[in-house]
């Protein structure tokens, strides 16, 4: 019996009773679960989640679940139920995240985790740095404190380094008396930064030149160039207009300008409903269609969705264009200068091409002649022509598009759809604040009481920590709000609206019509964002105040704009959010 029991152990080789491979797997899922932790304790600060009683629970899931792997019996089912607790604990994280703060940041993130394995350097910039990065991708290093070049660079960033942590999409540096002035704009509303001294901004000045490579000696002529910098470990691309005044030179930088009408027609914002009727209007392939907003108010980057949605391999569509704002695949976009002659030419110039589609950025109210050729272009050719115009409302639209053809008939006889689209703020999903709304005032803006229990607004007072100590929300930067949502309104021209302006008929029957389309009102659309709580009542009135575009009139029988300015009339039945 001793020797069996010696012959055994002799046959079994030194360490083979461990299996290596499950060790391994054990190792790479707790290595893994250690990488998710140390993310989510710095993430949940990030968004203003409860970080300790997060980080509490992140860690006894853990512990429990490496607790059942050497309890359960078998390998296969012990490992399956710990990669399940680890899987477990980051959706729970997401879930609380996404009610919370969004998970629209969570991308970027993670492609910047899968940089780092590429061996390139993720930027990990010390608050309140930018980073300048040189024409053949590296950083320039900071000039010692005692080079020439330290007080341009330190200039430069009391510049740029507020505006970029804000998100900024323009930053501009106005020569004043004694001093020069920073305005930057994000989300569309400006902002004033610091003030600099006249010598430090000049030294900021040079210190751009000297990256982007611009000419030094020039002190008077615009010049253009590009230039990368990163901040909190975001790049960013810059482009900087630098030109001289008496009060001394002044900058203009656009961030991110290739990416700023980097939309398709699916994540604009619409609704499902409108989706499906602007991809019916698509399909259709004919006629006059009117794509209108107020100034800033993205039309450029509905007119580019738009665009997006048809297949440019097989049509063969073209741009009229004063600013080439983005590079679209498969499109002949033709730059052409702003004054209405030289859109006339290239117009003209561009139907004798007979391409499938034409989208004419912009059409100003005295263009008459230009209108005259697309609309004839589209109903010799049964081909699509997408107009640019600045309008307040559908209606409005509706109403300078016949005064610019003149004829009732012929304005409406190709006309398929008008677009009226708003751009609102969206409140910061970290740190907006909730209201229980008076039911009258639900009634008021057409809620449902029953249905809308709760609002939100910017919050007016700090954030404070556990100390009772006023804090700063990593997510807004204080802004209180974050990113952009539209809202449109879409009249579609079919034979009643035809029958109605040809007629002559008043403001009150086309309304009517608008009502059988089941169309509703950019007011109603943008009231339903405040109802899911994207956006406030109080943005909500300042966009609708917006109205820059052409007032109807002066058309002779074009009728008043009813509901001008996006402005709804009282309805019978309140509006619900939409699911």
């Amino acid at each position: 019996m001793v020797l069996s029991d010696e012959l055994v152990l002799l046959a079994v080789t030194a360490g083979s009773y461990i299996s290596w491979w499950k060790a391994l797997l054990l190792v790479l899922v707790l290595l893994g679960w250690g990488r998710l932790i140390t993310w989510i304790d710095k993430d949940s600060q990030s968004v203003l989640l409860p970080r300790a009683s997060i980080n509490l629970a992140m860690v006894l899931g853990g512990a429990f679940g490496i607790f059942l792997f050497f309890v359960l019996p078998g390998f296969p089912i012990a490992f399956l139920v710990l990669v399940g607790i680890v899987l477990a604990e980051l959706g729970a994280y997401m879930a609380i995240r996404a009610q919370k703060a969004g998970l629209g940041d969570i991308g970027d993130q993670f492609k910047g985790w899968l940089l780092s394995f590429k061996g390139e350097k993720v930027v990990k910039a010390v608050q309140g740095e930018v980073n300048f990065i040189n024409k053949a991708g590296s950083f320039v290093p900071v000039p010692d404190a005692e080079s020439p070049e330290r007080a341009q660079y330190d200039a430069a960033q009391v510049l740029l380094t507020e505006p970029l942590r804000r998100g900024a999409e323009r930053i501009d540096l106005m020569p004043l008396e004694g001093q020069s002035a920073v305005k930057y704009y994000v989300d569309g509303v400006s902002y004033n930064g610091p003030q600099i001294e006249k010598g430090r901004a000049s030294a900021a000045v040079t210190y751009f030149k000297q990256i982007i490579g611009l000419d030094m000696n020039e002190k008077r002529k615009p010049q253009t160039g590009n230039m990368r910098v990163s901040i909190d470990g975001k790049k960013h691309d810059l482009q900087m207009t630098v030109a001289g005044s008496t009060a001394g030179e002044q900058v203009k930088g656009l961030v991110d300008v290739k990416k700023r009408h980097d939309f398709r027609l699916e994540n604009l914002g619409m609704p499902d409903d409108q989706v499906e009727q602007i991809r019916e209007m698509i399909q259709d392939g004919s006629g006059v269609v009117l794509l209108t907003a107020p100034r800033g108010h993205g039309l450029t980057s509905l007119e580019y969705a738009i665009l997006r949605a048809h297949d440019a391999f097989l049509l063969h569509i073209q741009t009229i264009e004063s600013e080439q704002d983005q590079d679209l695949e498969g499109v002949t976009q033709n730059k052409v200068g702003k004054t209405p002659a030289e859109y006339q030419k290239t117009a003209e110039w561009t139907t004798s091409q007979e391409p499938d589609v034409i989208l004419l950025d912009r059409l100003e109210d005295r263009d008459q002649k230009t209108a005259l050729v697309l609309n004839k272009f589209a109903e010799s050719t049964s081909k699509r022509v997408y107009i640019g115009l600045r309008a307040s409302s559908t209606f409005d639209a509706l109403a300078l598009w016949r005064q610019l053809i003149g004829d009732d008939a012929k304005a409406v006889r190709n006309l398929k759809m008008i677009i009226n689209t708003r751009v609102m703020r969206k409140l910061c999903p970290a740190c907006k604040a909730g209201y229980t709304p008076d039911p009258g005032t639900l009634k008021k803006l057409n809620l449902d009481p029953e249905k809308v229990g709760k609002l939100y607004q910017a919050r007016t007072q700090p954030l404070r920590d556990p100390k009772g100590n006023p804090i700063q929300c990593e997510f807004c930067k204080e802004l209180m709000f974050k990113g952009r949502i539209g809202v449109y309104e879409i009249l579609i021209v079919d034979d009643d609206v035809r029958a109605v302006v040809e007629a002559g008929g008043s403001a009150n029957q086309l309304k009517a019509v608008f009502r059988k389309q089941r169309g509703m009102y950019l007011q109603e659309n943008a009231l339903l964002q405040v109802a899911l709580g994207d956006t406030s009542i109080q943005e909500v009135l300042r966009v609708m105040r917006a109205d820059e575009g052409p007032k109807s009139g002066g058309g002779g029988s074009a009728p008043p704009r009813p509901g001008g300015g996006g402005s709804a009339p009282p309805r019978s039945q309140p509006v619900k959010p939409r699911a």
